[in-house]
């Protein structure tokens, strides 16, 4: 079975890293914080920074880079709502991927025609 996870590449201090999500990652992170509710409390305009630089440094330390939650709240504190906003999307996309294939748009419906047809006491209807 193939990994629904996609590779994510995470940019720190000028260098990227790059990291493929597992359950043992999620789990790690969910630990200290709940990812459903980062991702609700993002949709509502009231994300904690605390909360997302701890899933953060954790898909950091995934990659290979060395640093503490601290770190990184301390920059996303500095940081622009744009790049807030990139950072929180790439930790919820990490860990809810789009799971089986992409739906089609839905086709308009057509209207329907009206049909002339004949009733029971011979009369003409529509329909």
């Amino acid at each position: 079975m193939a990994s629904v996870f996609q590779e994510l590449t995470l940019t720190w201090k000028g260098e990227e890293y790059k990291v493929k999500p597992t359950m043992s990652l999620l789990n790690k992170v969910e630990q200290d914080v709940s990812l459903a509710t980062l991702a609700y409390r993002s949709s509502k305009g009231d994300l904690p920074l605390s909360h997302l630089a701890t899933a953060l440094a954790a898909f950091l330390r995934e990659a290979g880079c060395k640093v503490s939650p601290e770190e990184v709240y301390g920059e996303l504190a500095q940081a622009e709502p744009e790049e807030i906003h990139a950072a929180v999307g790439a930790v919820i996309q990490a860990a809810f991927p789009q799971m089986g294939k992409p739906e089609a748009p839905a086709k308009p419906k057509q209207k329907a025609r009206k049909k002339a047809g004949k009733t029971s006491n011979g009369a003409t209807s529509t329909t």
